[in-house]
């Protein structure tokens, strides 16, 4: 569980670094929610992964709820950009279907979000 523990303080780092490096704070002003989206997961896993280090009794149910709406949170941008791109065809224009590199990106990004939520569902079913 210490790996979840310390990915969930790296994951935190990436979603708020990465989305706001690649859209910047002005994309509020065109699509407030996904922005929302990352920075809550990123909020989530934070306080999750502080709870963990100051041994908070609920913190393996934070870490699995953080770790879970990140996989569901990543589920969409990954899976949607494959179909984009296995189609063709571009649904959105701020992710172009060619963006090959954007859809391993997301994907080992929501393989890292799932391994983790299955870790630390893992360790609380151990418990019982």
């Amino acid at each position: 569980m210490k790996a979840a523990h310390y990915m969930a303080y790296i994951m935190s780092l990436v979603f708020v670094l990465g989305e706001t490096s690649r859209r910047g704070l002005d994309y509020f002003s065109v699509n407030a929610t996904t922005m929302v989206e990352d920075y809550l997961c990123a909020a989530l896993l934070l306080i999750a992964a502080v709870s963990w280090s100051k041994r908070h009794q609920l913190s393996e149910k934070l870490m699995v709820g953080a770790w879970g709406y990140a996989a569901g949170g990543m589920f969409v941008p990954f899976f949607a950009h494959l179909e984009a791109y296995l189609r063709g065809v571009t649904f959105r224009a701020d992710h172009p279907h060619a963006e090959i590199e954007s859809v391993i990106l997301k994907g080992f990004i929501w393989a890292i979000c799932v391994t983790f939520f299955l870790v630390s569902l893992r360790k609380i079913y151990a418990k019982n």
